[in-house]
């Protein structure tokens, strides 16, 4: 994994599990994966994991995304 698609940690607890969230694929794993409702916030966030390899955005893009997703979704977060 590239540094430059690396962010600062954000801890998110989705049914129960505790995950530490370190980068923009593990984001959009999260957001594919394990994501329980598609918010307009959830889905805004999993374009800019895209935009990203697409060199259209930047990690701290979508670290913010995530976390507003988070709070969207009722995500229990902290970083």
């Amino acid at each position: 994994m590239s540094k430059r698609r690396s962010f600062k940690p954000v801890k998110i607890t989705i049914n129960g599990k505790v995950r530490t969230v370190y980068n923009v694929v593990q984001a959009g794993n999260a957001l594919l994966n394990d994501w329980p409702d598609q918010t307009p916030a959830a889905k805004v966030a999993e374009r800019l994991v895209l935009d990203v390899f697409n060199d259209a955005a930047g990690p701290e893009q979508v670290r913010r995304a995530f976390i507003t997703a988070a709070k969207a979704s009722d995500i229990k977060y902290s970083s």
